[in-house]
C-alpha cells in the first residue's frame, strides 16, 4: 500500500518533503507561496466530489471559510516519472470548514508537474477523502 518514506528515490523524497512545505503553508496561511506552487489549471477535488478551481481554492482559504489549524501525516509516499509525481498519504487534519471546527482522517493524492527538469514543480491536482474506521 505505501511504501516507507525511507525506501524512496530521492527525487521522491524530494517530493514528499515539497509536500510537506505545502501542508506547511497552509497551517501557517502563507497564500502568497501557495498562489506560486499552485498550478494556473489547478483543481483540488473535495471528498464530497466538489472542485474548485485554483482562484475559488484561494478565495476559500484566504476568506477563513476553510481554515488548516494543524496537520499531522501518518504515512505518505510518492512516484515520480519524468516530468510528473505524484504523492500519496494519510494524516489528522485540524480545519476550520463554514465555522465548524472538525478532525478529520484523511487520504490524499497530490499531482504535481513541471515543464523540464530544470523548473520548479507546480501542484496542478489535489484530492482528498474521509477515511472510515
Amino acid at each position: 500500500m505505501y511504501a516507507p518514506s525511507f525506501g524512496q528515490s530521492q527525487p521522491e523524497k524530494e517530493m514528499l518533503q515539497l509536500s510537506r512545505q505545502i501542508f506547511n503553508w497552509e497551517t501557517h496561511n502563507r497564500f502568497d507561496s501557495l498562489e506560486r506552487i499552485f498550478d494556473e489549471r489547478f483543481l483540488v477535488v473535495g471528498g464530497s466530489g466538489e472542485a474548485q478551481t485554483k482562484q475559488e481554492y484561494l478565495k476559500r482559504l484566504t476568506d477563513g471559510d476553510f481554515v488548516h489549524h494543524d496537520i499531522e501525516i501518518e504515512r505518505d509516499s510518492a512516484v515520480v516519472v519524468n516530468n510528473t509525481a505524484m504523492v500519496f498519504g494519510q494524516g489528522k487534519f485540524t480545519v476550520t470548514a463554514s465555522g465548524k471546527d472538525l478532525i478529520l482522517n484523511l487520504s490524499y493524492m497530490e499531482v504535481f508537474t513541471r515543464v523540464n527538469p530544470h523548473r520548479n514543480w507546480n501542484l496542478l491536482a489535489m484530492h482528498a477523502g474521509v477515511l472510515t474506521h
